[in-house]
Parts: structure tokens; sequence; C-alpha cells
């Protein structure tokens, strides 16, 4: 409520000279995760793809969910509510939601990504190539952080109370994965593992 009126104040008072007043992430707050489509995150990895470059460094994290899964509820209600994982993944990451068994197809990254299963139970291609972990594995919820060009980067499964959720979304969001590995990453003091954003 307070920031928005602070933005229509200044939206209000700022000269109309034919540009948008620009406010920097600093002012902008929110109380919960700014959940993208993928269809949207897409077209900005594609567009990347386009013209091989990177325009945004921010990374793209996939929650892949399920409606039976109990966990994935645990996760909405506790860790994804906690106001130090929300800026985070506001911060650093294009967060999506993705329901592991659509039955729709959809497109990442040049690519389609249909369904397979049973009438009663399916798994969409997407889930299966983004959240599979080493040895053919796939659980819920499961985090996949994918590169700004649609690489999956990591596979982080199961469920993370806030804690560990921050600890994970600094060492990838700060870019702190390109120069360690996680477990060096989380001996370190709180004051140490503090840094840059790395520019690829």
């Amino acid at each position: 409520m307070i920031t928005s009126l602070i933005f229509s104040a200044v939206l209000f008072f700022t000269p109309n000279s034919g540009k948008t007043a620009v406010i920097s992430d600093q002012e902008i707050t929110t109380d919960s995760i700014t959940w993208m489509k993928l269809e949207d995150v897409n077209k900005i990895v594609e567009k990347n793809i386009k013209k091989n470059k990177v325009k945004e460094n921010k990374l793209i994290i996939v929650d892949f969910y399920t409606d039976w899964c109990g966990w994935c509820r645990k996760l909405d209600k506790e860790t994804y509510r906690d106001p130090a994982v929300i800026e985070l993944m506001n911060k650093y990451f294009y967060p999506v939601k993705f329901d592991a068994e659509l039955r729709d197809s959809v497109s990442f990254a040049n690519t389609i990504y249909g369904y397979k299963g049973s009438t009663t139970r399916v798994t969409n291609d997407f889930a299966i190539t983004m959240a599979t972990r080493p040895g053919g594995r796939i659980g819920y919820p499961t985090m996949t952080i994918i590169t700004p060009m649609g690489e999956k980067l990591a596979v982080e499964a199961g469920f993370k109370n806030p804690e560990k959720m921050v600890q994970m979304l600094r060492y990838y969001g700060e870019g702190h994965y390109k120069t360690m590995d996680f477990q060096t990453f989380l001996m370190k003091k709180p004051a140490e593992q503090s840094g840059p954003v790395f520019s690829d």
C-alpha cells in the first residue's frame, strides 16, 4: 500500500518529458514471489538464443510440482512465504511453477515437449528433461535452475525450509556456483558468502 502511494506520488510529481519514471529494484517491494508463465520466460530464452547474447543475467528457477504432492503444498505454504526467500527469488530469478503432469504440449528453448503416461497418470516431457536427477529419478517438489540460454544448470530435489532455500538461492543467484561447489560455499562465514553477481 505504502509502496503504491509512493509510486503514484513519483508519477504525479515527475515532469512530463515524454519519458517514463524509472524506479530502482530497491524501491520496489513485494510480499509474494512474482511467478511467471513458462511461455513468457521462453520468449526471453528464445530471444537470447536467436541473438546468441544474454540481455539480462537472471537465471530461471522452475518449481516442478504435482497436485497430489504434500511436500509441494508445504513448500508453498511455508518456504515461499518467507520474506528472504521472496526477495531473493524476485531479485535473481525468473521463477516458474510447472505442473509436472501437465497434459498440454509446451515449448521451451526451441523444443516442443509433449507428455507420456497412462490415462490416469502422465509426466510432461519438459519435467522429464529438466527435473530428472542423475540415475533417472524424478520426484516432487524439484527445483531446476536453468541458464538464460535455456540450459539445465542444476536439479535440486525435495522440500527445502526457508533457511536452506535462502542458501541455495544465494549460491546460484549471486553466481557463487561459478567459482566453488555448494559445500565450500556453506563452509564460508555469512559475511564471506555475500558477493557481487557474476556476469557471463
